[in-house]
């Protein structure tokens, strides 16, 4: 007998748990909802992370993706935010007050993959890939 009370006791402290759990989603999902938010769970998914991340505009001029090329020594020139921290693969350089970046790569031989990552002072951060083919001439 005084392990059925005990029993009947846990299965309503856990189900009152579980209805506390079920109306505090319910009721966070309709206030932020009612102000136009968006609720943690969608912002920690769409960022992959536990912050909130703006994009940062990140153009590549030149090379265009997908080109081959026959010099091992070319230079990537892009344009983003002024003043922006800006990563090519291993070399590292600062847009100047106009945004344009340029920096020199040598490339081997076939698919070169290049990822090109761009930051400001605010966090915001800015990604772009593309791949080059580099052609030995003969």
């Amino acid at each position: 007998m005084k392990n059925a009370v005990i029993i009947f006791f846990s299965v309503i402290v856990i189900i009152f748990i579980t209805l506390g759990i079920i109306g505090f989603s319910y009721f966070n999902k309709r206030l932020t909802e009612s102000k136009g938010l968006k609720g943690s769970t969608e912002i920690l998914s769409e960022t992959g992370k536990g912050a909130v991340e703006t994009s940062l505009p990140l153009q590549i001029i030149s090379p265009s993706d997908q080109s081959t090329v026959t010099s091992a020594f070319i230079t990537l020139r892009g344009k983003t935010t002024a003043q922006a921290e800006v990563f090519v693969n291993d070399k590292e350089t600062t847009a100047d007050p106009d945004g344009n970046f340029s920096v020199q790569l040598e490339l081997d031989e076939g698919e070169n993959p290049i990822m090109v990552v761009a930051n400001d002072a605010n966090g915001n951060v800015g990604e772009k890939e593309i791949t080059l083919m580099y052609e030995i001439q003969e």
